[in-house]
């Protein structure tokens, strides 16, 4: 065994095993969609905080894949012990929320993994996240994938591209954040 496998077996298995990054447009008003999938309005979403808009405008996808990409690029400001979110601040200030499942902080961090956490630099379509859709299915949870600008009163409008009730593909425009 050579040094650098043992340098490899040190590394985090999320850090070493982390899928390619998805095309992404290099928008700075954009936010990405962060999974292909089913595009659904918040105020359809089950969890009344998403729903009311309290964490921000924003959209869901019910996704067809276990890996989130960062749907803008900047820093990770925050994360949690759960692994189920992430709040990313956008090179245009925008504060965008990743989360993924609704009442998944229940799961406790069970089939989710990280590929980053607070304070990495992130480009837009970078695997950020994976998580076992099969398991939250099996727990009885939806895995909705839900994205919004948390600090929508710093712009002038936060306005999603497709409609809902739209499919959409990773690393395709899903919100413009305009000044």
């Amino acid at each position: 065994m050579g040094l650098f496998d043992k340098l490899s077996r040190s590394l985090p298995l999320a850090r070493r095993q982390a899928p390619e990054p998805v095309p992404a447009a290099s928008d700075p008003e954009a936010v990405l969609a962060p999974v292909t999938g089913h595009v659904v309005a918040l105020d359809a979403v089950s969890d009344p905080a998403f729903a009311q808009g309290m964490l921000g405008s924003g959209l869901g996808i019910r996704a067809q894949e276990d890996v989130a990409f960062s749907p803008v690029s900047g820093t990770v400001v925050a994360d949690v012990k759960t692994k189920h979110a992430l709040l990313i601040k956008a090179e245009n200030g925008a504060e965008v929320l990743l989360h993924v499942g609704l009442d998944s902080v229940r799961l406790r961090g069970a089939g989710f993994r990280t590929f980053v956490r607070k304070g990495d630099r992130v480009s837009a379509g970078e695997p950020v996240m994976s998580f076992d859709r099969a398991l939250m299915a099996e727990r009885g949870l939806d895995d909705t994938v839900l994205v919004t600008v948390t600090n929508t009163d710093a712009f002038s409008a936060v306005t999603p591209v497709p409609g809902s009730d739209a499919e959409v593909s990773a690393g395709a425009e899903l919100l413009r954040c305009e000044r």
